[in-house]
Parts: C-alpha cells; structure tokens; sequence
C-alpha cells in the first residue's frame, strides 16, 4: 500500500527563476535589508522592483507587520514605512508592490478571501506618503484572494485576482488608468465556477504572458473543491484587447465568462491525477506559448509535461520518465510539492527548469529547441531527477523587475520555514534577515 504525501498548494514562480539568476551569475554583493518574518514562506513573490534611480522591496517584518523600503541603486541603506497590515499564518498573503508609469508606488496583499486591501503614494517614488485606499472598482472586491499583475510593455498595468474560494470562485481582471489614478474594468469575469453544480475555480498555470503584439496569454486547471487531489483539465485563452475579450488558440471568441464546459481544453485531467496547480506559462519569439505542469502518467507516477499548439493543435509532451509517486491531497498551504517545470524561453531555446523535492531540495535544468521539444519521446530529455545541488531553495524568494545597472540581476533572499498549511507552527522559526543580492551575468 502506498503511503500518502502532501505536495504545495501553490508554487512560487519567482524561487524558481532565481535559482537561474544565482546559478548562472556572479554574486557581486549581498545587501541586508531588514528582519523579516520567517515562521512561513509568506515573504517573496512580485516583491522587488527597481526603476531608474531606486530600488523598492516589499515584506513582513519580524512583528508580521506589512513593510515597504526604499534604497538608492549603488548604495546599501535603507528607508522603511510601515502600513497598517498585520499577517497571521496564511502564507498565501504575500505582498506585491508595482510602480505606474508616473512612479507612484501600488501595494497590495494580506488577502485570503477577504476585502481588498489596497494602498498608493501620494507622490511619486515617496514611501513616506502611502495611503489606504481598499478599492479598484468595487466589482467582487469583498473576497480577494491572489492579485495577479501584469505589467504590459507599454505601461499598462492589469490586475487579475479571484473571488471567492478554492473550488466556487471566479477570475477577475481590471486595468489601470494613470491620468485618472482610477481603476476600470467589465463588470462580468473572465472564467466562472461558482454557477455550476459542481462549482469549482481557475488556478492559474504561471502569470498571465504578453507577446510582441500586444496579446495576452493565460494557461489555468480547474478545481473542484478546496482540496488539491480535485485539479482537473489544462486550458488556454488569450486576448487582443487587454483582457476584455478572450479568444481560443485559433481565435474562436469564448462567450464570458468561460465555464469547463466552454474552455479550450489543452490536456485533458480527471481529478485525483497528481495534476498541481501552479507550473509555467512562457512565450517564443514567435509568439508560441508553452505550459509546463506536472501531473501523474499512466502508470501512476510524477511526470513533467510542457504543451504547446502546433499546426492548429494542442500537443502534449512528456518530458521525464521518472520512477516515482508522490501523491497528495489537502487544502492550504502544504509543506512539500513535487517536481514542477518553470520554463524560459532564452538564445532560441526552451530552458526547463525544476525543483525536485521527493527526497531532498534540488534542481535541474533541460535546454532544448523547439523542434527538439516536439519529436522528444517520453525520457529522452531528462532520464533521472537531478542530483542534490548545493542551492536552498528556500532560501531564494524574488527576481527583481525593472531597470538595473547593465548586466545586473538582483534578488531577495531569505532563510525561511516551509508552509504549515497555513497554521501557526509548534515552534515557529525566528525572524531572519533579508537580502538583496545583486549579481552580474557572465
């Protein structure tokens, strides 16, 4: 009889490309910032920007107190706000903070299924000048959970969150207006599943992807209930015009919002088939997108797989061909996970990257072409789980976006406790230091 493990709720992107940024460049110096909250892995996400002249970082103290700082790139100080947020021990709180075109500062997060919690300077770059404000449009915004930002290349800024619950909510996007300092959006959600019998709700596969023209890119499974072994289905939808409308791979309009009755389906998954939510959406140059997930083959074992159209069609492929199990069930934010692909698109190849977590922390990385990625067989690019490396990776919490000096790559770092399922720990760990890492590249 096989014996029963737990996996993550979610996976944190971000920790996965930051182990590319240490792996592959020179740590040129490590930055303390402050001490922060480390009984759970709340602590990381779209939490480090960067613009022309500063650098801002946002975080849970030591107290559980929701923090902004503030440094001027090339020097190691630090000026700190506190705002008026306290998180407990639900470790889907994160912060994210963003920046308009204008340079006022955006914060939002310590939200569960709960009112928004929203806050904007007062004047650009000023962390000084932070005030509540709890409100975008006022549509769906008394249980929000997951703010998903997209930061278009010409300066819009979109915001997709959920409302409701894990297994009966619904995805809700919304866009900035910066002459206005005003949020808009239709007052209908993308996808729906608390209409339905059964209900059910769209976890995202990766961060909504933008390509050279403009298009908008989003990979999701579905899930029945709030316990993770009820995944199901891997679909796809994009959009023209910034999330209004949506439309298949071949451009056939959904009706919104879309329902797993009316949703593309790029692999099919019934529950209780080791399909996690989380994973990677990336785009080519060309404007193909790849989704990598992981769920179980048919002989019941952890696989990686990556999707990808092509001639009009979906096409699954089979990444690995590994040997073991890990199943999991449950609800909240679970200590581990197994083996799931963050992908990147780099110099005309894929680079595959994962953690492999069945046995110990570790990391390995496939670089193929496209047209490898299409005739690979089920094995033939990655035989056996990577070895143990020498990276923590869950020390490894944010990539910086934003301008950087030429070359450079930062990230936050952070020694930090596994996921309790979003319970306080027997013996919760003690706060530690933040970093910023700044890198170069070889």
């Amino acid at each position: 009889m096989k014996r029963k493990q737990t996996s993550t709720l979610f996976i944190c992107l971000s920790l996965l490309c930051a182990l590319a940024a240490q792996s592959e460049d020179k740590v040129l110096r490590k930055i303390p910032v402050a001490m922060g909250l480390a009984a759970h892995p709340v602590n990381g996400g779209d939490c480090l920007l960067s613009d022309d002249e500063f650098q801002y970082i946002a975080f849970y103290d030591g107290e559980h107190k929701m923090t902004v700082g503030k440094r001027t790139l090339g020097e190691t100080s630090w000026e700190f706000v506190t705002l008026p947020e306290t998180v407990g021990w639900d470790t889907h709180n994160k912060v994210v903070i963003f920046q308009d075109v204008d340079g006022y500062l955006h914060v939002t997060g310590n939200m569960h299924n709960h009112p928004l919690k929203y806050f904007r300077t007062k004047k650009p770059r000023d962390i000084s000048t932070f005030e509540t404000i709890n409100h975008w449009t006022g549509y769906k915004e008394d249980r929000v959970c997951y703010p998903n930002l997209v930061q278009m290349r010409d300066g819009t800024i979109l915001m997709m969150h959920r409302f409701g619950g894990s297994g009966n909510g619904m995805r809700i996007i919304k866009q900035y207006d910066e002459k206005s300092q005003t949020w808009f959006g239709p007052e209908h959600p993308i996808t729906n599943g608390m209409e339905r019998t059964p209900t059910c709700n769209a976890y995202p596969i990766g961060k909504i992807q933008e390509d050279n023209n403009g298009a908008l890119h989003f990979a999701w499974c579905w899930r029945e209930t709030p316990d993770v072994e009820t995944n199901f289905d891997i679909c796809f939808a994009k959009s023209l015009d910034r999330g209004l409308t949506w439309l298949s791979w071949n451009g056939k309009p959904f009706e919104l919002p879309i329902t797993p009755e009316t949703a593309e389906v790029v692999d099919s998954i019934p529950q209780k088939a080791g399909l996690m939510n989380g994973g990677s959406t990336i785009l080519d140059d060309a404007g193909n997108p790849y989704i990598g997930y992981t769920r179980f083959d048919g002989n019941g074992r952890n696989q990686l797989f990556v999707a990808t159209p092509e001639g009009g069609q979906w096409r699954v492929i089979q990444i690995t061909q590994w040997q073991q199990t890990l199943e999991f069930e449950g609800r909240g934010s679970i200590p581990k996970s197994p083996p799931t692909p963050s992908l990147r698109w780099k110099d005309g190849k894929l680079h595959i990257r994962y953690g492999y977590s069945l046995v110990k922390p570790s990391q390995g990385v496939m670089i193929v072409s496209r047209e490898e990625l299409l005739k690979a067989k089920p094995g033939s690019l990655a035989v056996q789980p990577p070895q143990t490396s020498s990276l923590s990776i869950p020390n490894i919490r944010a990539v910086n976006r934003g301008p950087l000096p030429e070359g450079q790559v930062h990230y936050m770092q952070q020694e930090v406790a596994r996921a309790n399922r979003d319970r306080k720990p027997e013996s919760p760990k003690a706060p530690t230091m933040i970093y910023v890492v700044e890198t170069i590249q070889d």
